[in-house]
């Protein structure tokens, strides 16, 4: 099992997702469950507690806080903020205008 501590945190989701593909990075079995929802749900990592997350995943806070350890971060709230700033990037790639729903003014 590999662990990102010796190395600089992920900066993107998606630098994390080629990691985990390329197999440079593996998970005991809580850690990765957590690893799963949150790529799933991004929101799940980006708007909630490490309580929420633990309750959504089924495993305990503790796990959630160290899972950004795990992949080199200094704590959960910075794990947080590489979710949001995925979410943003994926939010500015969608058109504002209403047509992306079919939605015309």
């Amino acid at each position: 099992m590999r662990n990102r501590n010796e190395g600089v945190p992920p900066s993107s989701l998606s630098e994390l997702k080629s990691l985990i593909a390329s197999r440079q990075l593996e998970f005991p079995d809580q850690l990765e469950r957590v690893v799963r929802c949150a790529l799933a749900t991004p929101e799940l990592i980006a708007f909630g507690s490490s309580n929420s997350v633990a309750l959504a995943c089924s495993v305990s806070p503790t796990t959630v806080v160290r899972l950004a350890g795990f992949l080199g971060f200094e704590n959960y709230r910075d794990l947080r903020t590489l979710f949001r700033a995925h979410l943003r990037r994926r939010a500015a790639r969608v058109p504002a205008s209403g047509s992306a729903t079919g939605l015309t003014g």
